[in-house]
């Protein structure tokens, strides 16, 4: 048999681990509040996004508060927390549902946002190209002088640039190569900046998706674990003739001791 101490022991440590489930559960509240408020779904898919990642960040808090507060099933709980527990145990599955929900969801602002980016990078590309144009077509057009007023402007910008001022088929040439080189540079610039958004977005994404296919999965086992809250029917115990706490352990017969209190009836 369990002491009064053994059992008035584990009902405070029960209380304790549902205190704390609670007090986590009211955090994650917070989170899953600051997170989603205001709503910006089908409008931002920046914020669609982040938002996923805010949730699934934060989804320890309410899945080890749930397990707190379910600790010890109903033992030494009142009616009231009783009833507690069977919203809790369907707010699980709720909680899994979004989770879903916001991994579709995800999914979605994920493809949009590099949608975005490339249209950024194709209207940033064409409009450094224009100006490129726009400056091969000016020095075609230009004169002498003004051809070698745009060759001192550019040494002045660039020192290790060396035009041949002296020969002017030359210096136009010159000044060709390097307006393409420019025009090069900028579009390894603008596609490498591109690919590297890519390559973040995919990582963040694979992140979030993961951890909310996890979250999803954890909640909907907790939902299914609790079964016992919802009918409010305690879980059957399998009888067993080992003790189960360490006071039974003591107190609990052994073979030597059986063998001695027979002999002494016998005598």
């Amino acid at each position: 048999m369990n002491s009064p101490n053994s059992n008035s022991t584990e009902v405070i440590t029960a209380n304790l681990l549902r205190f704390a489930g609670y007090g986590l559960l009211l955090l994650a509240f917070s989170n899953f509040a600051e997170a989603l408020i205001p709503p910006k779904f089908g409008q931002d898919a920046t914020w669609e996004f982040i938002t996923l990642g805010k949730l699934v960040g934060t989804s320890p808090v309410p899945i080890i508060g749930l397990v707190l507060v379910f600790y010890g099933e109903s033992t030494a709980r009142s009616a009231f927390g009783k009833n507690i527990l069977k919203f809790l145990s369907w707010l699980s599955l709720l909680l899994s549902i979004l989770f879903i929900v916001m991994l579709l969801i995800g999914i979605s602002a994920a493809l949009r946002i590099n949608n975005d980016n490339t249209t950024q990078a194709n209207l940033v590309l064409s409009q450094q190209l224009a100006q490129f144009s726009t400056v091969k077509t000016n020095l075609k057009n230009s004169n002498d002088a003004n051809l070698l007023r745009s060759a001192e402007f550019i040494e002045k910008r660039s020192p290790n640039i060396k035009l041949n001022k002296s020969n002017l088929t030359e210096l136009r040439s010159q000044l060709e190569n390097e307006i393409v080189k420019n025009e090069n540079g900028v579009k390894a610039n603008v596609q490498e900046g591109q690919t590297k958004a890519f390559r973040q977005l995919v990582k963040q994404a694979a992140k979030s998706y993961f951890e909310a296919l996890v979250s999803a999965f954890i909640l909907l086992g907790i939902w299914s674990q609790t079964k016992w809250a919802r009918t409010n029917l305690r879980r059957k115990k399998k009888s067993s003739k080992a003790p189960t706490s360490l006071a039974d352990v003591a107190s609990a017969p052994t073979f030597e001791t059986e063998s001695s209190d027979s002999e002494v009836d016998d005598k």
